[in-house]
């Protein structure tokens, strides 16, 4: 079978006709003038049948007016229906129309067509008398291409205003019926403290499922509740994949769900929001699958409500989601691109105006002694941050620019980058990052002050010393920074006091606390205890380490690694005693699953040093659903790490890496440890040893 489009002079077009009239009782009367002039214009689709020729047809129009397609006909004869044909042929219409607003179409409610339009991917929209003789309902069913509009801005607002959560059909039921005391779940999602934390939203589909309802009172009071209560998302032009992929990956699993669910979740995925909420037990089993799949979050309405403010972190905070965007780039902004950026970054809703965003833009490019403009981008169209160093100041890296555009990622984006800026002025012996940006957004303004940066009278300032101390010699160095910034500085001379404090360097978390503040400082009698932890090179290249990722077949990846934050998941046995807070110094192993260091370069080493939030011992599938939007791994992945008599692994979160300049080989680690090192699993080492070895890998710092 083939689609072919015909004109006046086809030989199909006698078919086509025929075909009409044999079914014109529910495609409706068209004269044989009208099939002729749509078939003149080359707006008729027929599918062709080696055998039987011509098997069914798409008869439609274009309405400038509005800019949609309007669906007239679509017919199949009735021995080739359920196979498919109607599918292809529509598919082949919504190539056609992408360009437009949509599709367009009525159909009779007593034709109970409903399921049909469904599958296609229609929307029933409303309902409105119909001028036949019997004065039968039509509904109007719509097709969006997901074009950009007043309706489709609005939702952007509350999607970057508030956390948006998709509910399922049976929690909307559950809250349409408002019967508290049955559906106590349901409802506690419109408790007021709730109602002003997240945004409960809706998909399209919902209307699919209303319009089954047969009693037209009913029907009018469903839809009348779901536009006033919920934001309604659209989805996109990838639905239809979405439904094919997600239909596989249910059929893998051995998992049945009704096809209004499976178009209901498609498009939740295809929609902005990240979190869908359900009480369908079937698809809460498969929320790690499917967050590997397609990096939604699936969740239950209690669970949701306990966890609210964690999930919001998770959410604004996913290297995982942001690292599968394979096309992302940083290149370094060119003369002749500021009314291009301003199209993208320009703050007008804070006062900025094009001709001051410009000339800021103009000025940097042009005193490129001083400063570096880089924009980041999704391919060659989709601009997605812009960010601006300036090197004025011998002891400070200063931001006089940095903007997100409009993407649900900006949150790990933005983050991401001051880490990246943060080591920059580290490793350029600089003191201070100062961010000065005028217009900052409240997205960045956040990311800025989770990174340690401290408010001042010119922007953010954070102090990044790159030394290696005791406490002693630290409180003094803060003490004399503090003189030199004034009024400032007030905050490095309480920091530079509580070093003083007897004690303090047996406090372990205060002590790592402010070695965070102050990253990349280490203090060298803080007793913060420190690991050596082996991993394989496969995923110290993925998790944190560009250099061994450069080594492979295919170079360096082109996203940049959002490495501020990752997990990584080993055996619970042998963990000679890994807790949080600790450092840990990275060594990156020889052996693998694919063979004895296999591929890669200056295996055998320590590479990196890192700090561990948290230890986590759990069975694989709650630590990956706990931390999956943080790793490269998968499900599958995990299931492999060995697991004690209990069914637990443990879960290492660490942050802060720095990869070292120069790795330190097996022989010179030992030779510099006061122990037997094995490296075949977690060993604790001295602070002598910790700091022998990181000076040794960081070889361009200042140390004592």
């Amino acid at each position: 079978m083939k689609i072919e489009v015909i004109d006046d002079s086809s030989p199909h077009l006698p078919s086509v006709i025929a075909l009409g009239d044999a079914n014109n009782k529910t495609v409706g009367f068209l004269p044989h003038k009208a099939f002729v002039d749509h078939a003149r214009r080359g707006n008729i689709l027929v599918a062709v049948d080696p055998q039987a020729g011509c098997i069914g047809y798409v008869l439609y129009e274009y309405v400038p007016r509005y800019n949609r397609h309007r669906l007239t006909h679509l017919c199949v004869a009735s021995e080739h229906r359920g196979k498919g044909v109607a599918k292809i042929l529509v598919a082949y219409l919504k190539e056609i129309a992408k360009k437009s607003s949509g599709i367009g179409l009525h159909c009779r409610e007593d034709f109970k067509l409903e399921k049909l339009w469904a599958r296609l991917g229609f929307v029933a929209k409303h309902d409105k008398q119909g001028k036949n003789k019997d004065g039968k309902l039509l509904i109007f069913w719509w097709f969006d291409n997901g074009h950009p509009d007043l309706f489709s801005s609005a939702s952007t607002e509350k999607l970057e205003s508030k956390l948006c959560v998709v509910i399922d059909e049976p929690i909307f039921g559950e809250l349409y019926i408002d019967k508290e005391s049955d559906f106590y779940e349901s409802n506690s999602l419109f408790a007021d403290w709730v109602q002003t934390e997240l945004d409960l939203c809706i998909t399209d589909e919902i209307f699919n499922k209303i319009a089954l309802e047969t009693d037209e009172k009913e029907r009018n009071n469903q839809r009348n509740f779901a536009k006033q209560k919920f934001t309604t998302l659209g989805s996109n032009h990838k639905f239809d994949r979405i439904v094919d992929s997600l239909s596989s990956l249910l059929h893998e699993k051995g998992v049945l769900i009704n096809e209004f669910d499976v178009r209901h979740l498609a498009r939740t995925i295809t929609s902005e929001s990240q979190v869908f909420v359900t009480i369908n037990n079937k698809l809460l089993d498969l929320r790690s699958e499917i967050y590997e799949k397609f990096k939604l979050s699936i969740i239950r309405p209690n669970d949701l409500i306990t966890q609210i403010d964690e999930f919001r972190r998770k959410l604004d905070y996913q290297p995982a989601r942001l690292a599968g965007t394979t096309q992302l780039e940083q290149i370094p902004v060119k003369k002749g691109q500021e009314d291009f950026l301003n199209n993208y970054f320009n703050c007008e809703n804070q006062g900025e105006t094009k001709a001051s965003f410009q000339q800021q833009i103009r000025r940097f490019l042009a005193e490129s002694d001083k400063f570096e403009c880089w924009l980041i981008r999704e391919g060659e169209n989709q601009p997605l941050a812009l960010v601006v160093y300036g090197r004025q100041k011998r002891d400070e890296l200063e931001i006089p620019m940095l903007r997100l555009g409009n993407n649900p990622l900006s949150g790990t984006l933005v983050r991401h980058l001051i880490f990246k800026s943060i080591l920059r002025s580290a490793l350029e012996q600089r003191e201070f990052t100062r961010v000065t940006d005028s217009y900052l957004t409240e997205t960045v303004t956040t990311a800025i002050q989770e990174n340690t940066f401290v408010q001042v009278k010119n922007g953010f300032l954070k102090v990044n010393l790159a030394v290696v101390e005791t406490a002693s010699e630290l409180s003094i160095r803060l003490a004399n920074l503090a003189d030199t910034l004034g009024q400032e500085g007030q905050f490095l001379i309480q920091i530079s006091e509580s070093l003083n404090i007897e004690d303090i360097i047996r406090n372990a978390q205060e002590l790592a606390d402010i070695e965070r503040f102050l990253f990349p400082t280490k203090i060298i009698d803080a007793e913060i205890p420190t690991f050596i932890i082996p991993i394989q090179p496969r995923w110290a290249k993925d998790l944190f380490d560009e250099g061994l990722a450069n080594q492979t077949l295919f170079g360096a990846k082109t996203e940049l690694a959002f490495n501020r934050e990752a997990v990584y998941y080993r055996s619970v046995k042998n963990s000679r005693g890994l807790s949080a807070p600790c450092r840990i110094l990275w060594y990156v192993s020889g052996t693998q699953k694919e063979g004895k260091g296999k591929g890669y370069c200056e295996v055998e080493s320590v590479r990196a040093c890192s700090y561990v939030d948290e230890v986590v011992i759990g069975n694989p599938k709650e630590l990956y659903q706990r931390f999956q939007h943080l790793g490269v791994y998968n499900f599958s992945d995990i299931e492999q790490v060995k697991q004690d008599k209990y069914g637990n692994i443990m879960a290492i979160r660490f942050r802060d890496t720095e990869l070292f300049n120069a790795p330190i080989i097996s022989d010179i680690l030992r030779k510099n440890s006061d122990n037997k090192l094995s490296l075949m699993c977690p060993e604790p080492i001295s602070q002598k040893c910790f700091i022998k070895v990181y000076n040794l890998g960081m070889n361009n710092l200042n140390t004592s």
